[in-house]
């Protein structure tokens, strides 16, 4: 069960620390008082991606944790795999840097947020306002089906050879397809590969082509810089050469006079000895570099092939070329094999097809199983809800081809009214109608999923009276064998809750912010009078909340 959350700079909320009860917790508060913002909070610690936006102050980071009391029995293996410490109050703790770098932590053990996920899966349900209308969907209708049915695991399996084999189909029929087995094509293929071999490309080829040219039309350029450079150092009577022997002359009169005058005379000639194997170097480069007519123009004829082919096939760089070389030869590869191929691949589908039939038949056996007595058992809890002529039945068909969930296609299937024949839901459940719906089956996917915590987000929405009042006593009698958490405008739902938090917004400093309490009796009272006449508390409406408390 979730024992603590603990909520710091998310959204309008600065900070709020609450401990949960077991049983039955209700939360209540005006609209737009934060109560949606405090489970997007909680779905943090649950997996959910987020970015910066959630950050009230963009100066500092969020951080949201919460405490959960685990059963060792049922999580041995989790920690275990994951190589994680045992807590019994296990901590889950996430934080959005102001960068929006998130980080996740396990009993503070940084971990990713696939294991987050997979441990939050097996804590907490969270149902929000949503999900009444997805099960009008037919794929959540499977999912529903396949969580009483415990199967879900087998499902994943299923669904990934089903995907593989939906791949390999679609390559066969692709390559039955393709244009390349014509011979045409075949000889098209070769002529552009023997173009480009012809060439016998190297690898980096065009840019030490483009590098050496480059030098070879500088040659003019670097003769001058070379020959100025000879000029300024040794063949001048001015020169730098001619200047420095005099300079070291001059010292070499007094340079036993003081150790500093030695010193610098040591050092003139030192680079006067560097400034002559300079000057022999530049000179020598001087003489070695002339213009090689014939050489540029094998390079120019060179690159003007290349950039021929390259124009030709849209690319930039000769090493581009060298790869479409490749694919090219890839595709005649495949063409001169595409009968062994094919053949291969139909043997690899057939052989995938007959397996994935054989599991979509242990799935159809295990779903028509479960089927009748969740019918009676959903039908049963409606009766409770307020719907005494109601009936609910499942829809089971078989298709033939295969699909994602096998070959089961499933339609839920509704009656509200006596005399009236059940037809698909979508077409006529009410909201309300759609709610207790949904409240029947969270309640018996409780008792069959071992969840320790549920949490509801107006799943009352569209009742009122006393289908609410009955609505609040199955989630109460859900709390007794689980944590039940659930947000509410009705106060029938919120008189029966053990422990009543409030959500409200102040506003301090010219800034809004949402904060929390947890209602003494008084102060529940006098909430749930506030529900049931507005904000003003008349006697009447205090007396009222007594009762509903009270009943």
């Amino acid at each position: 069960m979730l024992l603590h959350l603990s909520i710091t700079n998310y959204a309008i909320i600065e900070k709020l620390e609450i401990d949960f009860n077991n049983g039955f917790t209700v939360i209540t508060g005006e609209t737009g008082a934060g109560k949606s913002i405090l489970l997007g909070a909680l779905s943090l610690i649950l997996g959910q991606r987020v970015d910066t936006s959630v950050l009230n102050d963009k100066e500092k980071k969020c951080l949201v944790e919460g405490i959960f009391k685990i059963s060792k029995e049922n999580f041995t293996s989790f920690f275990n795999e994951n190589d994680l410490d045992f807590e019994e109050e296990t901590t889950i703790r996430r934080e959005i840097s102001t960068s929006g770098k998130s980080r996740a932590f396990i009993n503070d053990t940084p971990v990713n947020l696939n294991v987050i996920k997979e441990l939050a899966e097996q804590l907490i349900n969270i149902h929000s306002q949503h999900q009444n209308l997805l099960v009008k969907d037919g794929n959540y209708q499977m999912a529903i089906i396949d969580s009483f049915a415990n199967i879900q695991n087998y499902v994943e399996d299923y669904k990934k050879k089903y995907l593989h084999y939906v791949s390999k189909r679609n390559e066969l029929e692709k390559l039955k397809n393709n244009d390349w087995n014509s011979k045409t094509d075949l000889d098209f293929l070769k002529f552009q590969a023997s173009e480009i071999e012809a060439l016998k490309l190297q690898l980096g080829e065009q840019t030490t082509i483009e590098e050496q040219l480059k030098l070879l039309n500088s040659v003019e350029d670097i003769k001058m810089v070379l020959h100025q450079a000879t000029n300024l150092l040794v063949d001048k009577e001015e020169s730098i050469l001619v200047n420095l022997k005099q300079i070291i002359q001059s010292f070499s009169k007094i340079n036993d006079l003081l150790p500093e005058y030695k010193t610098l005379y040591e050092r003139l000639n030192s680079v006067s000895i560097e400034l002559n194997d300079i000057a022999r170097e530049v000179n020598l480069l001087n003489d070695n570099t002339n213009f090689d007519k014939e050489n540029a123009d094998y390079l120019n004829n060179r690159l003007s092939s290349i950039y021929s082919l390259e124009k030709k096939h849209r690319l930039s760089h000769s090493d581009e070329l060298l790869s479409f070389l490749n694919e090219l030869n890839y595709k005649i590869a495949q063409i001169n094999s595409a009968d062994d191929v094919i053949l291969d691949l139909e043997k690899e589908v057939v052989k995938l097809e007959s397996e994935l039939r054989i599991i979509a038949k242990q799935l159809t056996e295990t779903r028509k199983k479960i089927i009748p007595n969740l019918c009676q058992k959903i039908t049963t809890n409606l009766k409770d809800l307020g719907m005494p002529e109601a009936i609910f039945n499942i829809q089971h068909q078989l298709n033939t081809e295969l699909g994602m969930f096998g070959l089961d296609k499933i339609d839920f299937l509704f009656s509200a009214n006596k005399g009236f024949n059940t037809v698909e839901i979508y077409k006529v459940a009410s909201g309300g109608e759609l709610s207790r719906l949904m409240l029947t089956l969270k309640s018996l996917l409780a008792k069959s999923k071992n969840l320790s915590t549920i949490i509801f987000d107006e799943i009352d929405t569209g009742v009122s009276g006393d289908i609410a009042d009955k609505m609040g006593n199955m989630m109460k009698q859900m709390s007794e064998d689980i944590q039940i958490l659930t947000i509410t405008h009705l106060p029938q739902v919120a008189a029966k809750g053990q422990q009543h938090l409030k959500i409200y917004k102040t506003t301090n400093d010219n800034k809004t912010v949402t904060s929390l309490s947890i209602l003494s009796p008084q102060e529940k009272v006098e909430e749930i009078a506030k529900m049931l006449s507005g904000k003003e508390l008349t006697k009447a409406a205090l007396e009222n909340a007594r009762n509903l408390i009270s009943n």
